[in-house]
């Protein structure tokens, strides 16, 4: 390898690799010029936006490309090329000395094959075990990976699963064999925080305990600050930047990672003044372009010179530290421009809250008794959300948070109209607000856009993007077809995408493109609120920034209000000006972002916070873990809703009374649902907390 030195345990080197696609409409340059090594016992953690080539890489390495595909230089596993293997040598080492674990763990499972028969397919795919070995191997696997009721969960079929117990059944299934290099593809970017903190923390511990080298592909730079060793910055095709994880994030010496950490949502600093967002104009370089005799950062650089623009720049080693760039001594945070204070004004507090809801109920499923119409219960509702208030004043943003399952998409839906609420009172404007959409009034559905998660999901595949944002200003602003394109044409500008995408398809946009347009359409009818579910959640970090400093450039200016869910409670930190902390359908904790998000709170938002990765390797936290998931309640608690997971539970009071609700330490409009007193709670969260104890 011509810029990384040989080293003892080395056990995966990509030299100079360059994939290519080549398809009907043009050539596609997936992976231009990719070199990385990896020994045994590191994380190497692979970074980049979308479409800078980190999975095709990862594919290549596992040897699934399809055979119109060429692959220039080489891919030695132990010294042996991947590249140039037949299928057979490819069978026998997939699953066996190397494994890979996939972003989505849903597609990853047979949905019509029972969860042990798949881990034993494995087992006896590669191993020689007998039938009782394979059975034991199996449990052994899936304690390995924490899984609760290890010898059960067998039975079970992927969709009796939650997400996080899927994806530790696909790590389980990929340790089968105890590979000697695992690779991992976005495997957290779907998880909610605590159960995400809870596979980070079984990565580090399986790379310390079977000396595996590891591959992590993310954009997430706070779940790579968590578990990497080194970390190698992609864009376009090849590598800009290589050093270890603490160096690259203090000194980044190539202006693109420098950008990628400026876009990352922080808590405020040490005076106290939170920065606002930078973001990288543009979009990656595209693969259909050759690429020539220049650097291909250049277009987006503010440090390209001409000289950028008539050689490519080598890769130079500053002791140990690679940087792909001419200037590597001119980076610093302060080429994206200098950090500027978020000065965000609120508009006054209004007599009236655009959204008002007070005691709002919802259950799924139908109560059924044991003899038709009497007789014991043996089937209840599934209790979504038990008298949750909340309120969105003109200009101000509610954060919504909590772990899958907490009912926070069940309130988003139940607000706009989408499922029906079962108790409680909605309110828009101190209007009554009809449980379906198709009862409410052509004003009220014009007042009130929601924004999904999945943006691909949202447009119609069959149509191009114009459809679904000049069909929202026709129906709901009365514009004539001409006034509705010159429309949308400004409110595509205005989400950063030039006019002429109106006419693509959404298969031809990416996925931050596609959550942009959806975005314009929620902007098309100018609502009063737009309930945003995840909507970021899936985006490149620069990808992000640009949407998050949309949002907020567009409540300044049109006044508008949100409902924000995540589960990215840094992002929550930036967008909202109050945080709603659900758990189990209840309200945990609400009041103002930095009351929430400071201490003391409730000790499941505290748990939550604990969990939060932070982009700075050398920070610390407070390692609260929390065993099992969030209960699926049919019944009534009879005690404090969170008291079967909760860390800082006070004994029998916990199961047996409900919690009373206290006003915050930080004023009005705080509360906490907790036994503990704020003044104690002040004084234990200050204590460091470590696998389940206090310190002090």
């Amino acid at each position: 390898m011509s810029q990384l030195s040989q080293t003892e345990g080395q056990l995966l080197e990509l030299d100079r690799l360059a994939v290519t696609f080549y398809t009907p409409r043009a050539t596609v340059r997936a992976v231009r010029d990719l070199s990385i090594e990896i020994r045994r016992g590191e994380v190497l953690g692979l970074v980049g936006e979308s479409g800078c080539g980190k999975s095709t890489a990862a594919f290549a390495i596992m040897g699934y490309l399809p055979g119109t595909t060429r692959v220039d230089g080489s891919i030695l596993f132990e010294g042996r090329d991947i590249a140039h293997m037949g299928d057979s040598d490819l069978r026998e080492l997939r699953g066996n000395r190397i494994a890979m674990v996939y972003q989505d763990p849903a597609t990853s499972l047979n949905p019509s094959m029972r969860i042990g028969t798949q881990v034993q397919e494995v087992l006896r795919e590669h191993l020689d075990l007998d039938s009782k070995q394979v059975r034991e191997r199996m449990i052994e696997l899936f304690e390995s990976v924490r899984l609760a009721d290890p010898e059960a969960i067998g039975q079970r079929y992927p969709h009796q699963l939650s997400g996080g117990m899927q994806q530790r059944v696909v790590i389980a299934m990929a340790l089968a064999c105890d590979p000697l290099l695992l690779i991992m593809d976005e495997p957290t970017t779907g998880l909610d925080v605590t159960t995400e903190a809870t596979i980070l923390d079984l990565i580090v511990e399986l790379k310390d305990r079977v000396n595996a080298g590891i591959l992590f592909v993310s954009h997430n730079l706070g779940v790579i600050a968590r578990v990497a060793d080194r970390v190698a910055v992609m864009y376009a095709g090849e590598i800009v930047e290589q050093a270890t994880v603490g160096e690259l994030f203090k000194n980044p010496r190539h202006p693109y990672t420098a950008g990628l950490l400026s876009c990352v949502p922080r808590p405020p600093g040490d005076d106290g003044i939170e920065r606002k967002l930078s973001s990288i104009p543009g979009s990656v370089l595209d693969a259909q372009i050759e690429g020539g005799e220049s650097c291909l950062f250049a277009d987006r650089c503010p440090l390209a010179q001409d000289a950028c623009t008539a050689q490519v720049p080598p890769m130079t080693d500053l002791d140990g530290h690679l940087s792909k760039c001419l200037f590597p001594d001119d980076v610093h945070s302060g080429i994206w421009g200098e950090s500027q204070e978020r000065n965000k004004e609120l508009i006054p507090e209004e007599p009236i809250p655009v959204l008002n809801a007070h005691s709002l109920r919802k259950f799924y499923g139908r109560e059924r008794k044991k003899y038709l119409f009497f007789g014991p219960p043996v089937q209840q509702r599934v209790r979504a959300l038990i008298d949750v208030d909340m309120k969105v004043g003109t200009g101000r943003t509610l954060g919504v948070v909590g772990e899958s399952g907490s009912g926070k998409s069940t309130a988003a839906k139940t607000i706009v109209g989408l499922v029906p609420k079962d108790g409680g009172k909605l309110e828009l404007r101190g209007q009554n607000l009809a449980d379906g959409v198709q009862h409410r009034s052509k004003e009220q559905r014009a007042a009130m856009r929601m924004v999904f998660q999945n943006p691909t999901a949202s447009l119609n595949p069959k149509l191009p993007i114009r459809h679904s944002i000049i069909r929202a200003l026709r129906k709901f602003a009365g514009l004539s077809r001409d006034e509705s394109r010159e429309r949308a044409e400004q409110l595509l500008e205005a989400v950063g995408l030039d006019p002429s995408y109106l006419d693509r398809p959404p298969s031809e946009l990416s996925g931050g493109q596609q959550q942009r347009v959806a975005l314009a359409g929620a902007f098309a009818a100018s609502p009063d609120l737009i309930v945003a579910d995840e909507a970021v959640s899936s985006l490149d970090v620069s990808v992000q920034a640009q949407v998050l400093n949309l949002l907020e450039e567009h409540q300044r200016e049109s006044g508008n209000s949100y409902v924000f869910i995540t589960h990215d409670l840094g992002v929550v930190r930036y967008v909202s000006d109050d945080i709603l902390v659900l758990y189990a359908g209840h309200v945990a904790e609400y009041g103002p972002s930095e009351a929430v998000l400071g201490s003391p709170s409730h000790p499941y938002t505290e748990a939550l916070l604990s969990a939060a990765p932070i982009p700075d390797p050398e920070a610390t936290q407070n390692q609260i873990r929390l065993e099992g998931s969030v209960p699926t309640l049919h019944s009534a608690f009879k005690g404090c809703f969170f008291a079967g997971r909760c860390p800082r539970k006070i004994g029998d009071i916990c199961d047996t009374s409900a919690p009373p609700e206290q006003a915050g330490s930080h004023g009005e409009g705080h509360i906490i649902n907790c036994h503990i007193p704020v003044e104690e709670l002040a004084i234990i969260q200050q204590q460091p907390f470590q696998n389940g104890v206090s310190v002090t």
